[in-house]
């Protein structure tokens, strides 16, 4: 059997550990990564100088529309580490680029350097990693490969569909999570979205018992807590209709116990049930995929936001032990996951905060309050523009009551798929726009 040629890219790679300068990065490596992806010189510009956001170091254009923005590094900056500094800045750089007025409809975005790579993905205003951080060093063609299968120009501009995984998570109670999770389901399914919500809570079941979801007791389905303890699968993974395009899987009462939420996590687990939520969304199935996390650290709370392309993380905005707990999040789960997941974990959305002050002098008192202790907890943080860009709600008798008062009229509970012209439904709608760009 004839061994496979060695293409040119390891040679580039070998040459580049000894002489790994960005402008070498850029003339060596990329423009012929750029060439071996299909586009010619007129599809591409380099040193594009962007409003407000500096200059993006190459885009390729598919039908004059942006569509792959690249960031180069030399080889000193460290892109194999998630968590490092140097590596946080070039990827929050590259997201700047992709989310500057000129380059919008870009689908795709590069951060490389001669010894790692990256692949990220836009789904509207959200962008998330498409791939791990990937080795040049270590596999050059198979790598290189990959960037070939994902970014290679398409004949005609498109966007990519997929479904947007979306986790809800902080590490306290009380914040609004489901609260978030229900009524931005009614909102999206309202605007024509096909919207599926996994309620990985074994034990409150808050997300499903709003919906009012009628189990026969003798009915075992499979469930997704199935898959991910490695149980005996009997059948597919139902999702129960609550309308046209809202589905949910339910919180499963069976694996409520400190066994099961003390478990450990392993990646194969990550990967089984990842590819389990992308089937679900293949095709067109479902846009959004909302997953209603538990409180606490445990075995379910953390496989859900390691699956997720993001995370939304809300706060009680009268409640400063909130603003501790997010943090918290952002400073030990959010860094673990992604450590874990070499890179491929969520990235965090701009902070939620939900039950904001609605009179104008106990508002002002309150963000005064408020700014000072983000400032203290958040200061030369990776995370300080998050609490920056961080979104409201306003405080509305009607949200918390429809959620969980029990009442006898049929139907779902959350208050924005009951009235859809409602002052609620308009806010929560403008914030699914500040947020998702929809």
């Amino acid at each position: 059997m004839v061994a496979k040629k060695e293409s040119e890219f390891p040679s580039i790679i070998r040459f580049l550990k000894q002489n790994g300068r960005e402008s070498e990065v850029e003339t060596r490596l990329v423009l012929p990564l750029i060439k071996h992806l299909g586009y010619q010189r007129e599809d591409f510009k380099d040193k594009v100088t962007l409003k407000k956001s500096g200059e993006a170091d190459f885009v390729c254009f598919v039908n004059q529309s942006p569509y792959l923005a690249i960031e180069v590094k030399s080889n000193v900056v460290n892109l194999s580490d998630p968590s490092a500094k140097t590596y946080l800045e070039a990827k929050f750089q590259l997201f700047d680029y992709m989310n500057s007025g000129d380059l919008q409809k870009v689908q795709f975005g590069l951060l490389i350097n001669g010894k790692n790579a990256q692949v990220f993905q836009r789904k509207n205003k959200v962008i998330f990693s498409l791939t791990e951080i990937l080795s040049l060093e270590e596999g050059t063609d198979k790598t290189i490969a990959l960037l070939k299968k994902l970014l290679k120009k398409p004949s005609l501009y498109e966007d990519k569909k997929r479904a947007l995984i979306v986790a809800i998570y902080n590490n306290k109670g009380g914040v609004g999570k489901t609260v978030t999770t229900g009524n931005f389901a009614g909102v999206l399914s309202e605007k024509g979205k096909n919207v599926l919500l996994i309620d990985l809570d074994p034990q409150q079941r808050d997300l499903t018992d709003s919906f009012k979801l009628e189990v026969k007791k003798t009915e075992t389905p499979t469930s997704v807590f199935d898959i991910l303890l490695g149980k005996e699968i009997k059948g597919s993974i139902n999702t129960i209709r609550i309308r046209k395009n809202l589905h949910i899987i339910r919180g499963d009462e069976r694996f409520d116990s400190a066994a099961h939420a003390t478990r450990a996590i392993t990646q194969t687990m990550v990967r089984k049930f990842r590819k389990l939520l992308d089937a679900f969304g293949a095709k067109g199935n479902f846009d959004y995929i909302l997953i209603d996390c538990p409180t606490n650290w445990s075995f379910f709370s953390k496989i859900g936001v390691s699956v997720s392309d993001s995370v939304l993380i809300p706060v009680n905005y009268q409640a400063a032990q909130a603003i501790h707990n997010a943090v918290q999040v952002l400073e030990k789960f959010i860094p673990e996951v992604w450590s874990e997941r070499k890179g491929n974990g969520p990235e965090v959305l701009p902070i939620l905060f939900n039950n904001a002050y609605t009179d104008p002098t106990s508002k002002k008192h309150f963000d005064n309050v408020r700014r000072d202790e983000i400032r203290k907890l958040t200061k030369d943080k990776w995370y300080t523009k998050l609490f920056d860009e961080a979104i409201e709600i306003k405080h509305h008798h009607e949200i918390s009551t429809s959620l969980f008062l029990h009442i006898d009229e049929a139907g779902p509970a959350p208050y924005t798929l009951k009235n859809k012209q409602s002052k609620v439904f308009k806010e929560y709608e403008e914030v699914l726009n500040q947020i998702f760009g929809i």
